[in-house]
């Protein structure tokens, strides 16, 4: 419980204040704007890189705790403050904190998890949260600038939420797993490393383009309740894919559940390029929604996790998130220049990039631990033997 509800407060409080806070601040329709989006999530990958050289040798949960209280108080300056220069600087110095929060909270999921477990518990928190988070998107809509700050703040408090469960005196349960004897080459970290750069890349720039013609699309032909059910069906699929990847991952392995993210995701990608029908543009959002889930809550909570010691974690994790986030700077910066591509273009480059990044998980070995593997396969045989063992004799009766 103590690693699930950190996730909520983090992750909503982020769609909503690196976007809904800065368009109250700036004309969202400005390249001012996007440069400031940009700039923020620069700053995120900033506070990761900075909180990676001191946050092991401090308590997690006292950086989260400080993270909630500082940007809370920097929520309240924004609304107070009347000079937009002090706003933007409160904005983007709240990037930094992010990040240095963030972190504080995958190693703190880290510390709570064994490698055996982490896939399914990772999720269940996207299965659970993700519909939760885009619900409050659709909420925030309808917002000025003071509700929208007031529900940042009530997101920020909302991570003390674990201080009933006493987190500080829950056991470590890494140890189970002797984490100094395992040293990942780096010919390993890298071939993990390329598919999530390409992934990164495409969900940051060529699917922001797919996306937005589809939605196009159906908003000229289609009534706004169409649309919504759009929206609607691809949480959905992020919900499931969450869910179902991370039972995969923990009982197949992780290359497994990771190829099969990428491979649904490329022939999502050609399909929507390809079709006209809308029913094909909804099962296309599905699609895209489920290898999302998959491989986002994959790569974000235990890929990182599984090529980590306990005197690497923290630069692990670290590096892997401010890839995402650089990455989801630069997209940001481009996004009118992204409007303008072509659907068809977009999808069939999308399509070759992810077909092309399940090369080196082909080359990479797997990270979930061969004892446990050989453990599942006995109990799935032997589940098969007495299936197969009760017809036979239920035959003969």
């Amino acid at each position: 419980m103590t690693a699930m509800i950190p996730y909520f407060p983090f992750f909503t409080w982020y769609y909503i204040f690196s976007y809904d806070i800065l368009k109250f601040i700036i004309d969202k329709y400005t390249g001012t704007f996007f440069i400031c989006n940009t700039l923020f999530n620069f700053f995120i990958s900033l506070g990761l890189i900075l909180g990676s050289s001191f946050i092991r040798r401090v308590k997690k949960t006292s950086i989260i705790y400080i993270w909630s209280i500082l940007s809370s108080i920097g929520t309240m300056l924004i609304i107070l403050v009347p000079n937009n220069i002090l706003k933007l600087t409160i904005y983007l110095l709240s990037g930094v904190l992010y990040g240095i929060g963030l972190l504080a909270y995958f190693i703190y999921f880290w510390n709570l998890t064994v490698p055996e477990e982490r896939g399914r518990i990772a999720g269940l928190i996207g299965f659970i949260f993700l519909p939760i988070l885009s619900f409050i998107g659709v909420l925030v809509i309808n917002l000025d600038f003071i509700g929208t700050a007031v529900l940042c703040i009530i997101l920020n408090l909302g991570i003390l939420g674990i201080i009933p469960f006493n987190p500080g005196k829950i056991t470590i349960l890494t140890a189970k797993r002797d984490l100094r004897g395992f040293n990942p080459e780096k010919r390993t970290i890298l071939l993990y490393l390329i598919p999530w750069l390409i992934f990164s890349s495409i969900n940051s720039t060529l699917a922001k383009a797919v996306s937005f013609h589809i939605s196009l699309h159906i908003s000229q032909y289609f009534s706004v309740s169409s649309l919504i059910l759009l929206r609607i069906l691809q949480v959905v699929g992020a919900s499931l894919g969450a869910i179902i990847g991370g039972v995969v991952a923990d009982f197949f392995g992780r290359r497994l559940s990771l190829a099969f993210g990428l491979t649904l995701y490329g022939i999502s990608s050609a399909i929507s390029g390809l079709a006209k029908s809308n029913e094909i543009f909804y099962l296309v959002f599905i699609a895209n929604g489920l290898n999302w889930g998959i491989l986002l809550t994959l790569y974000l909570f235990v890929i990182w996790g599984d090529l980590a010691t306990i005197e690497t974690s923290t630069r692990r994790y670290s590096i892997g998130l401010a890839i995402f986030y650089s990455i989801a700077g630069l997209g940001a910066l481009f996004s009118p220049q992204l409007f303008q591509i072509s659907l068809i273009v977009a999808s069939i480059t999308s399509c070759l990039l992810i077909f092309l990044s399940n090369i080196p998980l082909i080359l990479a070995p797997e990270l979930l631990p061969s004892d446990f593997r050989e453990k599942i396969r006995l109990k799935l045989y032997l589940y098969l033997v007495r299936r197969r063992k009760r017809k036979y004799f239920s035959g003969q009766g």
